[in-house]
């Protein structure tokens, strides 16, 4: 069988030339430099695009921001519109202040729609709370009677949760105050300072000072995210000599109060008395602290035979806390026994504003302070300025 001869190429002047053998590697060249090419465009085209994304979501969350800074001003508006209410009802000569669930700035607004997206917010009064920097009051006598209020909350929150801890209310309330005074020495039974949480891992020391903010209470030791998560509307954290606000109080800690000061009055009907009440100014509420104590004469009269099953702590032969649960409860109910710092009227407030922008989130959190001038006949009325102490911005997870 005859062979086909290969064809040999010829240049241009009839020279046969061996065939190329690069030319192979100079097509995966070219490939390769257009695959990275193509790469180079798609990275460039991603990071753009992410770029743009970032800048929206920085851009929505600015505007957000400045939007929620819009409500706080409405808030702080809302605030003076009210406390000059207050002082357009007179009695003896001084206006009758008095801060109650049934006026303007407790109530929460609709969603209020916006370009882009929508606002809206709400106003707490944080008298209203227990203020948990009452228990280093500089009133000894008051110090005592708050940490009494705030070991029964703790009780009826079952706090601490955990039933094979060792840990019990009493011994939660010294290491808050550990937390919060000046010094080394551990208080109470188990009582933690400086030298204990310098073992912990990451190291840190103790506040030293009076808390402002919820998240303290994680870093004492003993408490648990779930415990603290029962405070979370419950206490509030403003300066230690603030009263509580007994026309706004929480059902919780009204019935924490009336408990540790020896009441035979319920949460229950103690609002039910409040709302009825209407005597001055024609808004539901109490007008002073008369008011509150004809209120619980009245209930004192008509409940002095009626027990109710009491939880309570009580020390043992070793001086640690137990707590004891059952009984008849045969307090004496007499006005006389509710004597605290409470008042009808509020200086702090908590702002909850919310705005989405572009269906993202931003929550923020704003404690206003609007000083109360209590003026006399005759004398010039100041301008009522609404300071703003504290602000943060949280995370919308929080909210699930």
């Amino acid at each position: 069988m005859s062979s086909i001869p290969l064809r040999r190429a010829k240049n241009r002047w009839g020279v046969v030339v061996a065939p190329n053998k690069q030319s192979g590697t100079v097509l995966i060249t070219v490939v390769m430099m257009v695959a990275l090419a193509a790469l180079i465009v798609t990275d460039i085209s991603y990071r753009q695009k992410m770029d743009i994304n970032r800048t929206a979501a920085l851009l929505s969350r600015d505007q957000a921001f400045q939007y929620l800074l819009g409500a706080e001003a409405i808030a702080n508006l809302t605030l003076v519109e009210d406390l000059k209410e207050d002082r357009k009802v007179v009695q003896g000569g001084a206006p009758v202040l008095k801060d109650t669930l049934a006026e303007n700035w407790a109530k929460e607004s609709n969603p209020f729609p916006v370009a882009g997206g929508m606002i809206k917010g709400k106003l707490v009064d944080l008298q209203s709370r227990f203020n948990i920097n009452s228990i280093v009051s500089t009133d000894a006598q008051t110090a005592n009677k708050q940490k009494a209020i705030l070991r029964t909350i703790f009780i009826n929150e079952k706090i601490p949760g955990d039933p094979e801890s060792t840990v019990t209310a009493q011994i939660l309330i010294d290491r808050m105050l550990d937390w919060m005074d000046g010094d080394q020495e551990p208080t109470g039974f188990d009582g933690k300072e400086d030298l204990d949480y310098l073992t912990q891992d990451p190291p840190y020391r103790a506040g030293n000072q009076i808390m402002y903010d919820l998240s303290e209470l994680v870093l004492i030791e003993g408490f648990t995210p779930e415990d603290v998560s029962k405070l979370a509307d419950v206490v509030c954290f403003l300066p230690p000599d603030t009263p509580i606000n007994l026309n706004t109080a929480e059902p919780k800690l009204l019935d924490a109060i009336f408990q540790t000061e020896n009441v035979a009055l319920t949460s229950v009907q103690f609002i039910k008395e409040r709302e009825l009440k209407n005597k001055i100014d024609g808004k539901p509420g109490f007008s002073n602290e008369q008011d509150i104590m004809d209120v619980l004469t009245r209930a004192g009269v008509g409940n002095s035979s009626q027990a109710t099953q009491v939880e309570t702590e009580q020390p043992d032969e070793e001086g640690s806390i137990t707590e004891v649960t059952g009984g008849n409860d045969t307090r004496a109910p007499t006005a006389n026994n509710l004597q605290g710092n409470y008042s009808v009227f509020s200086e702090y407030y908590l702002l909850e504003a919310e705005a989405v922008i572009n269906a993202k989130p931003v929550l923020m959190r704003s404690v206003l302070y609007r000083p109360t001038l209590k003026l006399e006949d005759g004398q010039k009325k100041e301008e009522i300025v609404i300071k703003t102490i504290f602000r943060k911005l949280e995370d919308p997870l929080k909210r699930v």
